[in-house]
Formats: C-alpha cells, structure tokens, sequence
C-alpha cells in the first residue's frame, strides 16, 4: 500500500475515533450537565409555589393549589414534618422516593425501575409542611441524545473528514518530495552526473556485496578497467563538452553490451570499470573483444567522427585479490603492464606489480608534494659566448620523494600530463621561478629565467592572462622570462600552438624551441612562428668532437637561424672542447654541465655573487 494511501487511511481513522470520542464526552456530560441543574429549576419553581400562597397557609390551601401546577413529568406533593405524604383525592398517590430521603436533602436523583427521578424540597415558611417536586425522566440513551445533537456533530464530523484529508493529502505531497529529494541525493551519491552510470564508490560496494554473497566454492569475478586512449587530445582541441559528449556515449555502449548483474561504472576521468561475474581467465580475450569492440565505430560528436581507442586491464577474484579496492588497484595497475608491453589488454601479473603500484601511489604523492610544497627549482646557468656573462638560468623542477628519493623529472612530468597535474605544476613553476628572477633584479643581476612548458599547456587559455599577472605582479619586463616548448609539442597541434605563442609573443615574452632537431620541423616552419631562439638538443652537440657529420648539423643550424634572426642555444656542453669548437662557429649560448650543472637557488645567488667579484665571469664556474 503506497504511503498516501496509509497516510490518507490513518487520518481519516483518527478523525472518526476523535469524533466519536468527542460524542460519547458530550453525552456524558449532557447526562451529568441535567442533573445538576433540573434540581434547581424545581426548586425554582417550588419558591414560586410558596410565594403563591398566603401568608402562613394551611394545608388545604396548598393541597388545592398544587395539582392545578402538576404536568406529565412532574409531580407535586406535600409532606410534614414527620415525613408523612398528605395526599389529597385527585392527587397522585405517592412519590417514588422515600419521604426520609426527602427530608434529609434539599435535592437528589435516584434511578427506580429504568426511570430517573430528580426532586428537590422546599419547605413551607410557617408552616410544617414540604414542598415535594419530583420530577420524572426516561433514561436518556445516546440515540435520543443523537435526535438533537446529531445534525451538528455530522457538520462537525464532515468538517473534520475534509480538514483531515486535506492535511493527510498536504502532509503525503511533503513526505512524497522529501522521499524524492532523498532518492535523488542518493542517486546522486552513488552515481556519475556526467554518465549516469554508477561511480566507483557505488561499484565498489556492488563488488564486495558480491563476493560476501558467494557461498560453498569461490565464485570468479572479473573486475576490468578501460582507460581511453586519445581523450586528452580530444578534450583539449575540440573542447570539454566534446569530451563529456564522448564518455557519455562510451557509457551507452558499454551497458548495450551488458547483461545483469554486471555492471559498468565511471571510474574517474576516462576510466571505465566493469563488473562481471562468472568470468574466468579462459574468458578473457572475449571480454577484452567485446568492451574494446565497443570503441571500434566512429563516435559522431558535433559533426565530426571521432575514433578512440581503448587498453584494458584485468583483475580476477580470488586470484588477485578479495576485497573491492584491492581487485580495482589491480585492473588500474594491469593498464600500464598492458602499455608498458604495447598490448591493448592485460591480466594483472603480481610479478610486475611493483614498480606499476609505486607508478600508482606517485600519482597521489605528486598532488601532495605541489600542495606540500616538496618540489623546488634548481637553476642551470646560460652562458652567453659573446660577452662570457652569465645572462640567465632555466628553471628545472625537482622532486625528492620522502621515500623513494629522488624521482627523475621526466618521470613526474609524464604522470603530471597523464593525470592533468601539468597545468598545477606549470603554474607553481612559473610563479617559483618569477619570483626567484625578481629577487635577482633586485640585487642586482639582470638575468632572465627559462621555464618549459607542456604540449598541454599550449591548450591552456588561462596560461597567458596567468603569466600576464605573474609579470606583473613581481614588476618583471616580459623579455625577462623565456618559455621553451618542445618541437614534438609545438608540431602536435600547429594551429593552436601558433595562436597560443602568437599571443605570448604580444605580451613581450621571448619564445624558445627546445631539443631542436629531434622532431619533425624545419626552419622553414620556424618562420611562420615567433620564435626567438632555438635550443639546438645535447645529441648532437655532446657528439660533435667525434662526429664531423654532428659538427656539420650543429654549424649549418647556427648559420641558417642568424640568417632567419634567430639566437642559437647549445645545450648538452661536456667539455672545453666542445665550448671551444661552439664559440668558433658563432653560438650564441652555451648551457650544460661543463659551465654549470643545475643548482639550488641559494647557491645559484651565491655563483651570481662570486662572478659579480671577477673580471671573467665565465671563469667562476668553471
């Protein structure tokens, strides 16, 4: 029985009991109400009697007045002072109530054979004699009662039915959207608003449901995890609402291909997990066919068919682990163990499972040391050939991990990338390393800072109004902050790479094309693009003493940049040979460990105070 209905039910019962409870209260007071006020009516009408009456009557005179005063129900009599009744012919014979009784009280009811009797005495001034009223009434039951009040207490009960169920119907409608609030809030607990589909927590708690369901043999359970792969790229150039249009469609895909009781949830970003039962590792490569197969037709999205691809990770229950959190660690860490060997699914393998789980726990390390403040700059100092000063220093970020150590940046950077950390890093970065160049301004040492930037961050819009302030802030020329962004990164997307450095380029920031050589550029690229410098990469210039085909790239990128306006950096400079050899052929800058290896802040001042002393700048750190 649905609530309104009970709530409607329970009303409409509490108003009948209260109207019938009310009834019999009313009756019963009605009854009591007429026995206590009808003794004073007789007593009433018994005075007026006397007052009839001469002064110091006898009783022929009141026993000829009283039947003249008589009705049906009451009865006029007299008594003396004995007790006695004086009767008189044509007078009723008697009064049903002991002439003792009469004389005892004033007033007073009994019950005598069904019928009540109310009298009350009033004695004659003067005289020994009584007055007796006795007045006679049927015993009032409640459907007499009811003739005369029944038309009220219908209009009363009708009034009370309409009040009552206008309140039970009120009180439901509240119940009713209360219970939807709450089914809503759960819903919305336990599931993905994007996808609709359950959450991890939610599916969390459906797998170990399951398995604490399992009874006799264990039950396999498999428990896989798709990360989607391309889904950056596609957020980043075409927008977040291609990309939740994209993982909504995955989720309709993968629940066409389910059946109860698996279950698919979103797992975060673009990571599915899938329940399934009664799948064993023979299964396998049929589960990987169908939930990747899912991803194989084109996704239309805004007029455009978009392709993604998938990689699977497996993990088995009781095989790999008995508990929710430990069986979906295992599916996420089988993710990389597939990429790490270039397959497109994996079942989880325990042997392989270390370095995946540090990979893993470095993701949430990672977002505590940039909230911690464990990372820090060090600085590696440029040297500029021409005038043998140090003119400057690229920020590179360092992580010692509390644990593991010192964690190697390319390491980090890749997870930052992966997990949408790069923009918070590149963020901290800039901000570290502005301020570090403004304390040198202030000091007195003019140098710029370099700092790399992320393909990623060539997506960003928020990244130029960001080092806009940051220049700003710390009352910094633009000129005095380098960006150096990757070929491979520049070359991903050109077109918005162009816009995003066209607009840095406005700002007055210099603008510096890193590992040059090593992707799929040209200088004639370089071209349409405001570029200020390029980092010609430390594969060629580490070689150049033994390779004259190394020395030929480096001397012919040297000659054709000046011609295209542009400064030339050599990076990866071992030795004195390799300066000498770099100087001659007109390099504008040197940087590697030869002239300084990448130093802490407060010993990169201390280097820019020991050369401040010198004649030969260049010589103090070498």
């Amino acid at each position: 029985m649905q609530q309104r209905t009970k709530l409607l039910i329970g009303s409409l019962a509490s108003s009948l009991g209260t109207i019938a409870l009310f009834t019999g209260i009313a009756f019963t007071s009605a009854l009591d109400f007429t026995r206590h006020q009808i003794p004073g009516l007789l007593h009433e009408h018994n005075q007026h009697l006397i007052e009839m009456l001469p002064e110091t009557p006898s009783l022929e005179q009141i026993q000829a007045m009283l039947p003249h005063h008589e009705t049906r129900s009451d009865n006029l009599s007299v008594i003396d002072a004995e007790g006695r009744l004086l009767t008189t012919p044509g007078q009723r014979s008697s009064v049903p109530i002991d002439t003792e009784s009469l004389l005892a009280a004033s007033s007073g009811f009994a019950t005598i054979d069904d019928e009540e009797y109310i009298w009350a005495s009033t004695p004659v001034p003067g005289t020994p004699y009584t007055i007796v009223n006795t007045h006679r009434r049927s015993q009032t039951t409640l459907h007499d009662f009811m003739k005369h009040i029944g038309v009220p207490i219908a209009f009363a009960a009708l009034i009370s039915i309409w009040l009552t169920t206008w309140g039970a119907m009120v009180i439901a409608s509240l119940f009713r959207r209360l219970n939807e609030q709450h089914a809503q809030l759960e819903h919305q607990a336990r599931h993905d608003p994007l996808t609709g589909l359950p959450n991890r927590d939610a599916l969390s708690q459906t797998i170990d449901e399951t398995i604490a369901r399992q009874d006799g043999g264990p039950q396999t359970l498999a428990v896989c995890m798709i990360d989607l792969q391309q889904f950056k790229e596609i957020n980043d150039s075409l927008g977040h609402h291609c990309g939740d249009e994209l993982l909504r469609q995955v989720a309709k895909r993968l629940n066409a291909v389910l059946q109860a009781p698996d279950q698919a949830a979103r797992f975060y970003g673009n990571k599915f997990a899938i329940m399934l039962n009664d799948a064993g590792e023979a299964a396998i490569d049929d589960i990987a066919e169908t939930l990747l197969g899912t991803l194989e037709n084109a996704f239309e999205i805004d007029g455009r068919c978009l392709y993604i691809r998938g990689t699977l990770g497996v993990a088995l229950y009781p095989q790999h682990a008995t508990t929710a959190p430990a069986l979906l660690q295992k599916a996420e860490a089988a993710i990389f163990q597939a990429r790490q060997n270039a397959h497109y699914a994996a079942i989880f393998q325990a042997l392989d499972n270390k370095g995946a789980a540090e990979r893993l726990g470095l993701i949430n390390d990672l977002r505590n040391a940039l909230r911690d403040g464990q990372l820090e700059l060090h600085y590696q100092p440029r040297l500029d050939l021409r005038s043998q000063q140090i003119i400057g220093a690229e920020a590179l970020a360092r992580w010692t991990h509390p644990q593991h150590g010192f964690i190697p940046p390319d390491q980090f950077i890749e997870i930052a990338e992966r997990t949408g950390l790069i923009k918070e890093l590149t963020r901290w970065v800039l901000e570290t390393a502005l301020q570090q160049c403004a304390h040198c301004h202030a000091n007195g040492w003019p140098v710029n800072i370099s700092a790399n930037l992320s393909a990623i961050n060539l997506h960003d819009e928020e990244l130029v109004p960001l080092i806009a302030s940051l220049l700003d802030r710390h009352q910094l020329p633009a000129h005095n902050l380098v960006v150096e962004i990757t070929e491979t990164a520049m070359m991903a997307d050109p077109a918005r790479a162009r816009a995003q450095l066209r607009k840095l380029d406005t700002l007055g920031v210099c603008i510096s094309i890193d590992d040059f050589g090593t992707g799929y550029s040209s200088l004639g690229h370089l071209r349409q693009l405001p570029v200020d410098e390029i980092k010609i990469d430390k594969s060629f210039v580490m070689d150049m003493i033994a390779s004259e085909d190394d020395a030929s790239i480096v001397r012919a990128t040297i000659g054709l940049a000046h011609d295209l306006g542009l400064e030339v950096v050599a990076e990866g400079v071992e030795n004195e040979a390799i300066l000498k050899q770099l100087n001659g052929m007109g390099c504008d800058i040197a940087q590697g460990y030869h002239i300084a290896r990448p130093l802490p802040a407060a010993e990169f001042i201390t280097v820019l105070e020991r050369i401040d002393s010198k004649d030969k700048p260049a010589a103090a750190l070498r």
